[in-house]
């Protein structure tokens, strides 16, 4: 069947008898983009609808046939190419993420050991592209851009092969493409001739990107102090103008990634004794939970905003709903938000997943960091063995005191227990549970967002934290100095001075 051209009012058609179209998830110069549903097999799968009398067709032809040759779990898969009398249909996977320009726009920025984790990805899947017909005729991938990439649950997926070509056609093609700030010199002045060190030019313009939050302009990369030095050197050498200056393959920019992960590796050991200190690169998994002593002491607040710092901090981890506020399904309903496969929300780059109940099953998560809100349910939180750390929240006030020691009672053989003290009144003297002498406890600032940490509130957790994760350079340092300075504070003086702490570092 031939559609009305622009895509108007044909939600919910059925397309060649099996696809039924849902809505315009993309809309371009080339075509148009369509989330559609499989009848028989009842997947997801994205439609691009090309006209066959756009200027560029023989290039989106190109594209679905170059497509349809490459098996690899970044690139998304081509199930089928239709066509009729006016257009051209490329029928693939459906991925589910946010682009890697919209990460950053939010985040601002990335550490460096988030860059390095993404970076040591997308050069997999650029020599993947690189070693096509075992080298001999490369993909040229040609346009490296931060929308062209997307992180499905912390995968980077690479889309949109508008530009790619092999080797030899590549520099047959009369017109050169190229996203400016992403794009090597060779494409835009045609002087020397595209090759894989094109591509290598572009990695270096993402990795940039990410841990800038700007594009590069030439001079502020090869010249500026935009990041830590050995990062930097990396970044540097993809961009250089001469392309023998160049690393040679992706796979030469992944070898000096994977070594500066090795030696940000040694210069964060640290030796734990108890639950033990996680990091990104071990196998082992990561359940921090938190409970309220009573309602209203903010531990959906709370659960939320360590959920962020965490991801900030580079360690990719999911909000789990165990209560039955329902707070999260009451958001996404706000937010106008649909679940992924995994039933988790994304709100705000934090990923959330509602209490579904026992009776649903769904899709096992890949995250190995989760943090558990169990809302006022403190003695299911005390039943779960699978939790390493546990985090109570009390009430910061007097007439709060006897829920807290009610709760408390149930972890007095929990060495390992943290006790937050929220919503407290400046100069406050409390008396702290019997038994709690030994225990880490915290006064919690005060802080109205929780989906976007700022510079208090990341102090805060970074001394919460400490002993059972660690964090970048600079951080572990600033780190291990709050860490001494509360530990002296709960010992010395109680718990009241840990706000005075607070006020004066906001």
């Amino acid at each position: 069947m031939i559609l009305k051209k622009g895509g108007v009012g044909i939600e919910n058609t059925i397309l060649f008898g099996k696809y039924q179209l849902g809505p315009v998830i993309g809309q371009g110069r080339s075509g148009t983009v369509w989330l559609a549903t499989h009848l028989g097999l009842e997947e997801r799968r994205a439609i691009k609808r090309v006209p066959k009398e756009l200027e560029d067709y023989d290039r989106f032809r190109r594209e679905a046939l170059l497509l349809k040759e490459l098996r690899h779990p970044g690139i998304p898969i081509v199930y089928d190419l239709e066509e009729d009398n006016s257009y051209c249909y490329l029928i693939e996977e459906y991925l589910e993420g946010n682009s890697l320009y919209d990460v950053v726009r939010h985040q601002r920025h990335l550490n460096q050991d988030t860059v390095i984790r993404y970076g040591i990805q997308i050069c997999d899947l650029v020599q993947y592209l690189h070693s096509h017909s075992a080298g001999q005729d490369p993909i040229l991938y040609l346009d490296l851009q931060p929308k062209n990439l997307l992180l499905c649950h912390e995968v980077v997926k690479l889309i949109d092969f508008d530009h790619s070509a092999r080797l030899l056609d590549a520099n047959e093609d009369t017109k050169r493409y190229g996203t400016p700030g992403c794009c090597a010199p060779e494409q835009m002045n045609g002087e020397q001739e595209l090759d894989i060190r094109t591509d290598v030019y572009a990695i270096g313009c993402i990795l940039y990107f990410m841990r800038t939050g700007v594009y590069q302009d030439g001079d502020v990369a090869q010249n500026g102090d935009f990041c830590e030095r050995e990062l930097a050197r990396i970044i540097r050498t993809c961009l250089r103008e001469k392309k023998e200056e160049r690393y040679q393959s992706a796979g030469e920019i992944k070898l000096a990634l994977l070594a500066l992960t090795g030696h940000v590796d040694n210069r964060k050991k640290i030796h734990m004794s108890g639950i033990g200190v996680f990091s990104k690169n071990n196998i082992s998994s990561l359940v921090i939970a938190l409970a309220g002593s009573k309602s209203g002491v903010g531990t959906t607040h709370l659960s939320i905003s360590l959920s962020g710092y965490l991801r900030h901090q580079g360690y990719p981890n999911l909000y789990e709903e165990h209560n039955r506020s329902g707070a999260v399904w009451q958001t996404a309903r706000y937010m106008g938000l649909e679940s992924d496969s995994y039933g988790i929300f994304n709100m705000q780059n934090i990923l959330c997943k509602p209490a579904y109940g026992e009776a649903v099953r769904l899709k096992e998560h890949p995250y190995r960091v989760v943090v558990r809100d169990y809302g006022t349910d403190w003695e299911e939180m005390a039943r779960q063995t699978d939790i390493q750390v546990r985090i109570l929240v009390h009430g910061g006030k007097w007439w709060d005191a006897a829920d807290g020691d009610r709760a408390f009672k149930a972890f007095s053989g929990c060495p390992d227990l943290v006790v937050l003290y929220n919503h407290t009144l400046p100069g406050i003297s409390l008396k702290a549970p019997e038994g709690a002498e030994n225990m880490r406890c915290f006064f919690v600032p005060y802080f109205c967002d929780p989906f976007l940490p700022g510079i208090l509130v990341t102090r805060f957790w970074d001394a919460v934290t400490g002993p059972f994760i660690r964090t970048g350079k600079g951080e572990a340092s600033l780190r291990n100095g709050i860490r001494r300075t509360a530990g002296k504070i709960c010992r010395r003086i109680g718990l009241s001075a840990l706000w005075d702490w607070a006020m004066e570092q906001g």
